[in-house]
């Protein structure tokens, strides 16, 4: 049985796609947290403007925040922690 040797190329075309399947679900993971992200924010500044802020917004804000910081990788991790730490 003839042995047939792989060519740089099958390599390279193996990188390339690895790595725009990355990038492709790099981006997905971004859409989807900040889909939960932005709603989050919304809310929070919503409830802060408020005369009398409900507390139990502010905290489904700051939990949506974490959901879509933690899923879209740690992309909004500096928006939601200075917001958390504004509170203390």
């Amino acid at each position: 049985m003839p042995s047939k040797k792989t060519s740089i190329m099958e390599y390279a075309r193996i990188g390339f796609g690895s790595g725009l399947g990355f990038m492709a679900s790099f981006i997905v993971y971004i859409f989807i947290g900040m889909l939960f992200f932005i709603p989050g924010f919304i809310l929070l500044k919503k409830e802060q403007k408020r005369e009398a802020p409900r507390q139990s917004m502010k905290i489904i804000a700051y939990v949506l925040m974490a959901i879509g910081m933690i899923i879209s990788l740690g992309m909004g991790s500096g928006t939601f922690f200075s917001e958390l730490g504004g509170e203390f």
